[in-house]
């Protein structure tokens, strides 16, 4: 690239973003999102180790077989075996979204894309540190997050028929590994720009509880690891991806270069965008949350149970409606998309864990039973913000009306530590004998000292020690 072209891709979102992910280093990273970090990488590996159960998990397996025959340097985690990196990127990708339980509010789903990226390097280059991991995590949880925000939000893009794990994920995964790698600026660009002109990923899996909404988080982790091994070697990616008239992101994509869209560079550096991502608690769309939230309350305060309802109400966006409306699913997908079979799940059995969402449950007559009594109302006039009001009538003519703004898992409303911690070892717990859990929770929490990373690193490459069951 001449100096006219160094130039103009300086000028770039692109370039502004990736000069700041190449200068940036973890002493910069407040202590607290430091910590955070960790938390959520614990969180991940966690939902990966769990997610080896899936049939996506293992049909992801089988494929890794045939793209890498040979093998390779990369961990296929909880199984002792190993592919080549961008094989193994995307099978634990894919394993670790598989229960709908990873982590959300970045890309949406950026956990999924940025470990297994990550861990597949440095799996395969060498002995690396656990704080350039964790420097290549938080930076692709920055750019995900502020390119999701210039696109419009969560909603307004899922709302276009994006599924943003897909289309955001390949650049979070970018951004991480070429900070790992230690790529320049331009480099750094390079990579995000390969990466961004190979993206996608849509909501068509909604129609028929398909797979492939697992697969969008393992192919964007392959995506970017691989962008950005090209971009270290010098393959040169458009310094305008973003922006660009014809096939930038946010004219494609999102809805245009507006003010938001314009702005994902500002103020680098403060309020890391790590520190906005969310723990999931009920093992189904973020979507459903609120809904869950208001039925655990209404069965808690009031003592109020699923023999006792008439029906259930459920004012909500068209968009919500659309995407959750299914009441009798017949998938797993299906049915962490169902807002009537979840809340069912949760008046009848005070939780929603990934049990629920298993052929053992799926098809039960009690569930199906109450899910049929629960109805969704568009409204064309509420925002793509705004939660759902749910309002349950019951059998002796009690009125329940209730909505939850800010869901349990919001950074606004935080699951507390012990409660993440608990989590990644009742998941964990399905594959590894507990005394292994206490040391993958010991090293992954002390990530950025001495020898940790490569206890993490050894744990998730060996065999599981025990069966999981779904």
């Amino acid at each position: 690239m001449n100096s006219a072209g160094i130039a103009q891709a300086a000028a770039t979102l692109t370039g502004a973003l990736a000069r700041f992910g190449a200068s940036f280093s973890l002493g910069d990273v407040p202590e607290d999102d430091r910590h955070y970090a960790k938390l959520l990488a614990l969180d991940l590996f966690g939902c990966a180790l769990a997610g080896l159960d899936t049939e996506e998990a293992r049909l992801a397996r089988r494929a890794a077989h045939s793209l890498s025959p040979g093998g390779g340097g990369a961990s296929i985690w909880g199984t002792g075996e190993a592919a080549a990196p961008g094989v193994a990127a995307m099978v634990n990708g894919t394993a670790a979204h598989a229960l709908e339980l990873d982590d959300f509010h970045g890309v949406d789903h950026s956990g999924a894309v940025t470990l297994p990226a990550l861990m597949a390097v440095a799996d395969t280059g060498g002995e690396a540190d656990g704080k350039r991991v964790l420097e290549g995590m938080i930076f692709g949880y920055e750019v995900g997050r502020r390119l999701l925000d210039g696109a419009g939000g969560y909603r307004r893009h899922n709302a276009a028929g994006w599924h943003t794990t897909g289309t955001l994920g390949s650049y979070a995964a970018a951004a991480a590994v070429a900070k790992l790698l230690g790529l320049d600026g331009q480099r750094m660009a390079w990579a995000l720009g390969i990466a961004g002109s190979f993206t996608g990923g849509t909501w068509a899996f909604n129609e028929d509880g398909a797979m492939s909404k697992r697969y969008h988080a393992g192919a964007a982790a392959q995506t970017g690891l691989q962008a950005a091994f090209l971009a270290r070697e010098g393959f040169t990616g458009p310094a305008a991806v973003l922006e660009a008239e014809r096939g930038g992101y946010f004219p494609l994509y999102g809805e245009g270069m507006t003010p938001a869209a314009r702005s994902v560079a500002e103020g680098l550096g403060r309020d890391f965008r790590i520190g906005w991502a969310g723990v999931k608690v009920y093992a189904c769309c973020r979507g459903i949350h609120s809904a869950l939230d208001v039925a655990l309350d209404f069965r808690q305060e009031h003592g109020l149970r699923a023999e006792e309802i008439a029906s259930v109400h459920v004012l909500c966006t068209p968009v919500q409606k659309g995407q959750l409306g299914l009441a009798l699913p017949k998938t797993r997908i299906e049915a962490q998309f169902s807002l009537p079979y979840s809340t069912a799940v949760a008046f009848l059995h005070g939780e929603a864990g990934y049990e629920f969402f298993t052929e053992k449950w799926i098809g039960d007559p009690e569930i199906e039973a109450l899910a049929a009594r629960v109805v969704l109302e568009a409204d064309e006039g509420r925002s793509l913000e705004e939660e759902p009001v749910i309002t349950v009538r019951t059998r002796d003519g009690r009125v329940f009306t209730g909505q939850q703004p800010v869901p349990i898992g919001d950074p606004a409303n935080p699951v507390p530590e012990a409660d993440i911690r608990a989590k990644y070892r009742a998941l964990a717990t399905r594959h590894l004998a507990p005394g292994t859990v206490r040391r993958l929770e010991e090293a992954v929490l002390a990530l950025d000292n001495p020898g940790s990373f490569a206890e993490v690193r050894a744990i998730l490459a060996a065999r599981a020690e025990r069966s999981g069951r779904e």
